[in-house]
């Protein structure tokens, strides 16, 4: 494993906060198109709110035993009071869930652990999930005709019901409908295979960014701007050559038209959630047990 990129990171990893730090701050820090990154910022952020954001993640998710639906209600508040406005809730919903199960048992199966949690979620789970949605003021996920959440009547409601409801139009409520299967099977590799092909972190991460993009419409510009739009952008991104820096430049530039309302949010999201997988199931490396072990704790 001498050639994988993460294995100096994750021998610096002692702690499920560490890993959800690094996640953020690795997503964040790369260069994705489109997106905020060191040097490139939108009108109302920048990459100093996603590196607050990131600390506030790693220690709401710190704490074992602590349901994670608390967890993502108390971070979105406070993310709010630091930085004003919604950097990072499809991030606390998707690390979330993992973070809850990983506490308990890094070594156990965590995709199965994740679905048996979401099972699990009762009503007072889903109010807080909810109300972390409208603290939020995210869009997308709460305009079904049942089991609105941006509703407060509906606040004691099913959680997977609701997600289910929003599936086919939100790539985070998604991973919810179905276990996270599709994070676990499909995006965690995409990301590996991408770091390991470029040979750096924060290259791989943005190369990911593409390949994902390619794959499928981003949800957040759907929603922004229409289904037929994000197709559009998924169409440029399948043609894209990632080693031809002008079509690079000329595709970040596209995504920044019209006010950054092309911005691949929802897929920075699936990045950053997958990283925090690959950080916290890694090969243990010369000390890895006594850091799995510090990770347990």
């Amino acid at each position: 494993m001498s050639g994988d990129p993460l294995v100096s990171l994750r021998s610096q990893i002692t702690s499920i906060g560490d890993a959800v730090r690094w996640a953020c701050v690795l997503e964040a820090t790369a260069p994705k198109a489109g997106n905020v990154y060191p040097g490139r910022s939108f009108s109302n952020l920048n990459y100093a709110d996603f590196i607050a954001a990131a600390e506030i993640a790693a220690e709401a998710f710190s704490m074992p035993g602590r349901h994670f639906s608390e967890s993502v209600l108390g971070a979105v508040r406070q993310t709010k009071l630091a930085v004003g406005s919604n950097v990072n809730l499809g991030i606390l919903l998707l690390i979330g869930p993992i973070a809850e199960v990983a506490h308990r048992d890094i070594h156990a199966d965590l995709q199965a652990a994740v679905a048996s949690l979401l099972e699990g979620q009762n009503e007072d789970d889903a109010a807080c999930i909810f109300a972390a949605i409208r603290d939020a003021n995210a869009g997308g996920l709460g305009e079904a005709d049942e089991l609105d959440v941006r509703d407060a009547a509906t606040s004691g409601s099913d959680l997977i019901a609701a997600m289910r409801l929003a599936a086919h139009r939100d790539a985070v409520a998604y991973q919810y409908a179905n276990g996270f299967k599709d994070l676990f099977g499909r995006i965690v590799p995409l990301v590996e295979n991408a770091i390991q092909a470029n040979g750096a972190i924060l290259g791989g991460v943005a190369d990911a960014h593409i390949d994902l993009l390619a794959q499928h419409p981003d949800t957040l510009i759907a929603r922004k701007c229409g289904v037929e739009v994000a197709m559009a952008v998924q169409q440029r991104a399948s043609k894209l050559d990632k080693s031809d820096s002008v079509a690079l430049r000329d595709f970040d530039a596209y995504l920044r038209s019209d006010g950054n309302r092309l911005n691949p949010g929802t897929t920075a999201d699936l990045i950053a959630a997958a990283l925090f997988v690959l950080l916290v199931t890694s090969p243990p490396t010369k000390s890895g047990g006594e850091v799995a072990e510090k990770r347990r704790n």
